[in-house]
């Protein structure tokens, strides 16, 4: 009987230890300001408009970052797209793969066909149209 007891009262002192220790983040809802909500928005104001403040996720200097030039067309980005896509290379959810180099060359030759393929049927159409 004794030997029932001791694992059920072992378990039960362990989750009362667990339920001692403060919730993460706990701090956040016991914070008092003492400042007005007025005063807060006067001292972030100067803030927002030198762009100092992140806004989501992104960071200081990240909008510049993304901005790409390209000189591929729209037939061979959707080539290299669907090829890449064909080959497990899309990322899914938090799944980011990471291609070998014959992968790379494989989607970058789809790339080049889509716009041969569509130099030729350009070719082709005028060809007809004289």
């Amino acid at each position: 009987m004794k030997s029932a007891l001791l694992p059920l009262v072992l378990a039960i002192s362990a989750g009362a230890a667990f339920a001692e220790g403060p919730i993460e983040g706990n701090e956040v809802f016991n914070f008092q300001s003492q400042l007005t909500r007025a005063e807060v928005q006067a001292q972030v104001a100067p803030a927002y408009k030198a762009d100092v403040i992140a806004r989501g996720e992104a960071s200081e200097g990240q909008d510049q970052a993304t901005v790409v030039a390209s000189n591929l067309s729209v037939a061979q980005v959707r080539a290299e797209a669907a090829e890449a896509y064909r080959l497990g290379l899309v990322a899914q959810g938090e799944i980011l793969p990471v291609p070998t180099a014959a992968q790379v060359e494989q989607v970058r030759l789809a790339g080049v066909r889509a716009v041969q393929g569509n130099a030729v049927a350009q070719g082709a159409a005028a060809t007809v149209a004289n």
